[in-house]
């Protein structure tokens, strides 16, 4: 499609749905993958110091990515409001996370509407 993006791997157990669309001749017209992936939703005491949340997030950590690598899962993704990435980005980077592809922004879609 022209972009500057790295596909995957799409033969890997976590791409677990494989849609293909072809014309008349058979030819590949459009493809979509679906990849498993887990979503990291984080609760944080408002009485914390913005100190003791990094350390209790970095305590934290190292467990939750091991269980999800033991589930099977390569990567953890987290949807982080603007005002907060702004102010915790280097914190986050700090802590091995980055922006999952500059200019992108996620979007969402209900599987049962």
């Amino acid at each position: 499609m022209g972009m500057d993006y790295a596909l995957p791997e799409l033969d890997g157990a976590l791409f677990f749905v494989k849609k293909v669309t072809v014309d008349e001749n058979d030819n590949v017209t459009g493809a979509c993958f679906l990849r498993i992936a887990a979503e990291c939703y984080l609760w944080l005491s408002p009485e914390l110091s913005p100190r003791d949340k990094v350390s209790t997030m970095s305590a934290m950590q190292p467990e939750v990515l091991s269980a999800a690598w033991q589930n099977g899962l390569d990567f953890v993704e987290a949807r982080i409001p603007v005002e907060i990435e702004v102010r915790f980005q280097k914190r986050l980077r700090l802590m091995g996370w980055s922006p999952n592809r500059d200019g992108w922004r996620p979007w969402t879609v209900n599987t049962h509407a």
